[in-house]
C-alpha cells in the first residue's frame, strides 16, 4: 500500500509501473510472436507482426503449447511447457488488469492512488473492486513479467516463482 504523502512521487512511480507493464508485456507478445514463427518456419521478420496480427495472444499460447514439444529450438534448454502456458496467461491477467483499470486519485488527507475495476463475470453479476493502489505490488509484479517473457531460458524454478507472485497478488487486495 501507498505509505507516503506525496502524492507528486506516487504519481510518477505509478505512472512508470503501469508503462513498464505495458511495454514489458508488449515484449512478451512479440518474443512469443518471434517463437512461433521460428517454429512455422517463417523467415521473414514481417511473419512475426502476421502471427500477433492474426491471432490472440491465448491463441498464441496455445499453439505455442501445441508446436512446443515438436519443434523447439534444440539450442535451447528444454522448459516444462505447461508451466510457461500458467505463466503466459498468468502474465496476460495481470496485464489486463492494470490496462483495463481505472486509476485515480481519491482526495482527502492524505490524498492517494485508488484502482477501480469493475468485472461483470461470473454468478455474482458485477463486481466493483475498489483499492490504494499498490506501487510495490505493481512493480514485484513487473519483475514476474521479466521473467515470463524470457521464458525460453528461465528455469521452471523462476517460472513458478514468478507465476506465483502475480498470482498471489491478483488473488490479494493488492491488484
Amino acid at each position: 500500500m501507498i505509505e507516503k504523502t506525496n502524492i507528486v512521487e506516487d504519481t510518477a512511480k505509478l505512472f512508470r509501473a503501469i508503462g513498464h507493464t505495458v511495454v514489458r508485456f508488449q515484449q512478451v507478445e512479440h518474443w512469443l510472436a518471434e517463437e512461433l514463427a521460428s517454429m512455422l518456419v517463417m523467415k521473414e521478420i514481417e511473419d512475426q507482426f502476421v502471427v500477433s496480427a492474426a491471432m490472440s495472444f491465448k491463441q498464441k499460447v496455445d499453439l505455442l503449447v501445441e508446436l512446443y514439444p515438436r519443434r523447439r529450438n534444440p539450442q535451447l534448454p528444454k522448459v516444462d511447457i505447461v508451466l510457461v502456458r500458467k505463466a503466459l496467461y498468468a502474465g496476460e491477467e495481470f496485464r489486463n488488469r492494470v490496462v483495463h483499470s481505472l486509476w485515480t486519485v481519491e482526495s482527502g488527507e492524505p490524498s492517494r492512488w485508488k484502482q477501480l475495476k469493475g468485472s461483470l463475470k461470473g454468478r455474482k453479476g458485477f463486481l466493483m473492486r475498489n483499492s490504494d493502489a499498490d506501487i510495490e505490488s505493481l512493480e514485484a509484479c513487473n519483475d514476474a513479467l521479466k521473467t515470463i517473457c524470457t521464458w525460453s531460458v528461465s528455469t521452471s524454478a523462476e517460472l513458478e516463482v514468478a507465476t506465483q507472485i502475480i498470482v498471489k497478488a491478483m488473488q490479494s487486495a493488492d491488484l
